[in-house]
């Protein structure tokens, strides 16, 4: 199975400039069923790929499909998305941890914080986009995370960007038209108070912890 991801990440690297709004669309079938399998594939391979953008996906499917088929294609590709990293962090365990930790050094202060607040953590993430995805994906899984908060709230946190992005998709070529401006302004809106409130909050939180020890 390793043997097979990994074929399949090498040929997704040897061909990542095929991996656009433009280059999706072009080798997407037409048939909608079809459509909505193959988007389903793209989804599958985002999972495990860093270098392929989740917005690009979710504009496509504004392109590719209506309004009201796109949406739930991006939701469901959403959980297609994020539960493949996690259980291949849960099969790997500690050695996933570690290897999120020298990727991406900050989760390890922010592993300490955690303390089960599994939803809330993941919430944050996905609406601030701080760390990629399939990482958060895998580090949740490894660390022995509830799947069910897990999965919730990355559906909750996405849920802005699967609705925003195809609104933008459908009007991409007409990028100073009011539904994509309206979508644009939202899309950085929610990303915008969710990083400041988070920043915030850090920062609140270290005050805490300072004034803790200078009383001990």
């Amino acid at each position: 199975m390793a043997v097979i991801w990994c074929a399949i990440i090498i040929l997704c690297l040897l061909n990542r400039d095929k991996f656009t709004v433009d280059g999706i669309v072009k080798i997407t079938p037409e048939r909608t069923l079809l459509a909505i399998l193959a988007m389903m594939v793209f989804f599958a391979l985002k999972s495990v790929s860093v270098f392929i953008y989740f917005g690009i996906l979710f504009a496509a499917s504004g392109i590719i499909f209506p309004l009201h088929i796109a949406i739930p294609v991006n939701l469901i590709g959403t959980v297609v998305m994020v539960t493949i990293p996690f259980y291949i962090g849960r099969l790997l365990g500690s050695d996933m941890v570690n290897y999120v930790f020298e990727k991406y050094p900050k989760a390890a202060k922010l592993h300490e914080r955690r303390k089960q607040k599994d939803f809330l953590f993941t919430l944050l993430f996905r609406l601030t986009g701080a760390m990629p995805s399939d990482l958060l994906g895998f580090y949740m899984g490894a660390s022995g995370s509830s799947f069910p908060a897990y999965l919730i709230a990355s559906v909750l946190g996405f849920s802005v960007s699967s609705t925003t992005f195809p609104l933008m998709g459908d009007k991409i070529r007409d990028p100073k038209s009011p539904q994509f401006l309206i979508s644009f302004c939202i899309e950085a809106s929610v990303v915008i108070c969710t990083s400041g409130g988070l920043i915030i909050h850090h920062f609140i939180k270290e005050r805490q912890e300072k004034k803790e020890q200078e009383k001990t």
